[in-house]
């Protein structure tokens, strides 16, 4: 019962990461820098989660501190790579790169974090993956490859290692303690990369423009899909979850049609329903024949 509610709760987080796309390229044309939206994004979703939870966070141990400070060094690079990518190139490009990294989890958590997937989880990833390609096709641009595509696949490797590494970590630190840490790590990197690199951009960005976009990153997208991730991957793996959360492509592609930011197309149709194909089949168990022997 625990399985099917993670996988149900990871498919709320694709949901609200999907939506997600569509505020973070708002935020982008509201003139607000990479480092920028990453800074908004983490603060506000630490400062939240503290004053909902102080008493808890603040019970942290040195070791819960150490496994956080990984995840939220995996969580930051990730984002600052999509971030990045996203202003270089297409949302439809940025969201199927982003999404690669399904394919890149089943090998990463078999690798490093020593979780041999089930053998399904080798090749329904590269089905999603051709889901997430439907869905992210432009008929009259087509896929182009540029710098910002570079980035984005940094971005799904990057996102690949935080997935696998979520798996491990979750069952060892309470979720709202592990997202603190993550968003908290997340936070610190974010400023130290804005006051280096950045500092001269916030002049550029249009505050009022950009304000609800970054609310909703913050709070929804950010504090409120990571907790429930963190959550999550304490009662399933790391592979199905990367299945469950590329359907944030999907519902990227669905806001942004009601959004009547773009038509409805055959692909997206085609695309979303290879994508929930793959869903529904990682959520079969296949039962191996027993051949009885032939009586005489």
């Amino acid at each position: 019962m625990k399985s099917i509610t993670a996988d149900l709760s990871l498919l709320i987080t694709g949901v609200i990461w999907g939506s997600g796309f569509i505020a973070t390229h708002s935020a982008i044309e509201a003139g607000f820098s990479t480092s920028l939206i990453l800074l908004f994004r983490f603060s506000l979703a630490a400062f939240a989660l503290l004053l909902i939870a102080y008493k808890k966070v603040s019970r942290i141990s040195k070791s819960e501190a150490i496994i956080g400070l990984i995840a939220g060094l995996f969580l930051f690079l990730a984002f600052f790579f999509q971030t990045l990518g996203l202003k270089y190139t297409s949302p439809s490009n940025n969201a199927f790169l982003t999404g690669v990294n399904v394919v890149f989890v089943p090998f990463v958590a078999w690798a490093v974090f020593k979780k041999k997937p089930k053998k399904k989880f080798f090749f329904i990833p590269f089905i999603t993956l051709i889901g997430i390609g439907f869905l992210s096709y432009n008929t009259t641009h087509g896929f182009s490859f540029s710098i910002g595509d570079i980035f984005t696949l940094l971005c799904a490797l990057v996102f690949a290692f935080h997935i696998a590494y979520l798996e491990v970590a979750s069952k060892k630190v309470e979720a709202v303690k592990l997202t603190f840490i993550q968003m908290s790590v997340a936070t610190i990197a974010s400023i130290f990369f804005f006051l280096i690199f950045d500092k001269g951009s916030i002049g550029e960005a249009d505050l009022v423009k950009g304000f609800f976009p970054l609310i909703y990153i913050g709070l929804v997208s950010t504090l409120i899909g990571f907790f429930i991730q963190t959550y999550a991957q304490q009662f399933t793996t790391a592979s199905k979850t990367a299945i469950f959360l590329s359907s944030e492509s999907l519902f990227g592609a669905f806001f942004s049609v009601m959004l009547h930011l773009e038509p409805l197309t055959v692909n997206m149709v085609i695309g979303g329903a290879i994508i929930f194909a793959s869903i529904l089949v990682s959520e079969l168990k296949f039962k191996k024949k027993v051949l009885l022997p032939i009586k005489q």
